[in-house]
């Protein structure tokens, strides 16, 4: 309960983090834009928009370095975690690819404002604090643990979604398409 205060209690801006608060509100108001401009049946877009506007808040209130319950979790969560990176990279591809799988011309606008923006972002944080880490210490925790666990979670995201990706399945098709009796111009090559 103790980090979920202090994940909202960052919610505000802070004197230590200003600049890259203000970044991260603009951030977040362009990708609202993104969001209240997508055409009526867009669900990649909506979806991509949304994943940016929980990426934005969990980089705003340091909610990786609170849940791993490290000692510092400014510093774990800003300098040391490779998840910050790789959201901070999703904040400035997914409004670029938004804005490429439209043919709006406002969406694509406010798309690609808002991922340069992404983009200045990530590279100007990756200057600032991460450049200097070390690869040994890339995590907050134990890294054995964590290969551990992301091997887990890829074999079960590979049993929960092989039937919806057909992954390592046979066309449904083509088993009846080999043992049939199908006509000349039916058959393919």
């Amino acid at each position: 309960m103790d980090q979920i205060k202090a994940i909202f209690d960052a919610l505000g801006p802070s004197n230590k983090y200003l600049i890259w608060d203000i970044s991260l509100y603009v951030l977040f108001l362009l990708n609202v834009v993104v969001l209240m401009t997508l055409p009526d049946g867009s669900t990649l877009g909506t979806l991509l928009s949304i994943i940016v506007l929980i990426f934005i808040f969990i980089d705003k209130t340091f909610a990786f370095g609170h849940i791993l319950k490290a000692p510092d979790p400014e510093y774990c969560h800003a300098k040391i975690f490779i998840g910050t990176y790789l959201i901070r990279a999703t904040i400035f591809i997914a409004p670029l690819t938004i804005a490429g799988g439209t043919h709006e011309g406002k969406v694509r606008t406010a798309g690609i404002v808002a991922g340069m923006g992404g983009a200045i972002y990530m590279f100007m944080r990756w200057f600032t604090d991460q450049r200097d880490v070390d690869t040994t210490i890339i995590t907050c925790f134990n890294t054995d643990v964590m290969m551990q666990n992301a091997g887990t979670l890829l074999v079960l995201a590979r049993v929960v979604l092989r039937d919806r990706l057909l992954l390592g399945t046979v066309h449904r098709r083509i088993p009846s398409r080999v043992f049939g009796n199908s006509a000349a111009h039916e058959v393919e090559v």
